[in-house]
């Protein structure tokens, strides 16, 4: 399943989107509202955590080499 969503943020709710990602605790705006709505869900009682990370594994991994994510972070590096 999947969904689509264009949203617009204002005031404190964009002010806290973009602290969230100066802090470095998210890499993206999407990541954040994601990670969001997750927490919120688990908070209300809709997924039990057990529930939740079962559902994250079940996802396939992306395949990376170990020269792949050397040359990756490297670059990450020489961008800092």
């Amino acid at each position: 399943m999947e969904t689509t969503l264009t949203l617009k943020f204002k005031g404190v709710e964009a002010k806290i989107l973009n602290e969230m990602i100066k802090s470095g605790i998210f890499t993206t705006k999407s990541e954040a509202v994601r990670s969001a709505l997750v927490k919120y869900a688990m908070d209300m009682g809709l997924f039990s955590r057990k529930t939740m990370w079962k559902e994250i594994t079940s996802y396939k991994r992306r395949d990376v080499s170990l020269e792949q994510l050397q040359k990756e972070i490297g670059q990450i590096k020489n961008e800092i």
